[in-house]
């Protein structure tokens, strides 16, 4: 995916304006601000994958979904980790040290590391869409589905929905060192298996709406 990055220089830059956005695009203003940013948009987008691989990792076996959904519950519960970040983020975006540095400019890069949050954040959220869409348009394709249909996007809520539930009890669970003895691991599984069911039937119903009339 491209990334929707590149140095511009503006006539006249705000001395403390370190990014430019014009509508999806963030404009670093220096090539030091553009390596801080790649360096949060890349920490940022590996941490939210590695977290949802690790809950995917826990998850019962025998819940009858396919390699394509499974990348996609992976993909969508690393965007809800991303998105629950992004909210702490804002909640604690006014604390002491980046009021202090309106005032202080030895505290003024408290300020300047919000505005690279915010811009990566944005960055990988466009990123794992593109994925989400990527990986919605090779299941259309290798099951010979004509494109993003009403049942397809049926199917692709429920596994977004699959996701948003396991995200809402697996963020509550250390799940390298808590898991063994947690009692939401129980919570965790059985909604697994309850949600992950839904969608196997919305998936069931894609397959049999476009299934070739000679292999009916």
């Amino acid at each position: 995916m491209v990334l929707y990055l590149w140095h511009h220089q503006y006539e006249q830059p705000s001395e403390r304006a370190l990014l430019s956005q014009h509508e999806d695009l963030y404009i670093p203003h220096d090539e030091r601000t553009l390596r801080r940013v790649q360096r949060k948009v890349d920490a940022l987008d590996r941490a939210v994958r590695d977290w949802a691989d690790s809950v995917v990792a826990v998850l019962p076996r025998g819940l009858s979904l396919t390699e394509d959904e499974y990348e996609l519950l992976a993909l969508f519960l690393a965007q809800q980790r991303r998105r629950n970040i992004e909210l702490d983020q804002q909640s604690g975006e006014l604390n002491l040290r980046a009021r202090l540095g309106r005032f202080i400019p030895i505290l003024a890069e408290a300020e300047d590391e919000g505005d690279i949050s915010n811009a990566a954040q944005r960055m990988v959220s466009t990123r794992l869409e593109a994925d989400i869409d990527r990986a919605t348009d090779f299941f259309c394709r290798d099951h010979g589905v004509p494109g993003l249909g009403e049942p397809v996007i049926d199917w692709r809520v429920a596994i977004r929905y699959l996701a948003q539930r396991i995200h809402h009890i697996a963020a509550q669970i250390d799940l390298k060192h808590d898991l063994a003895t947690s009692p939401l691991r129980f919570e965790l599984a059985l909604t697994a298996r309850d949600l992950a069911a839904d969608v196997v039937d919305k998936r069931e119903t894609v397959f049999e709406l476009f299934q070739p009339a000679e292999s009916k």
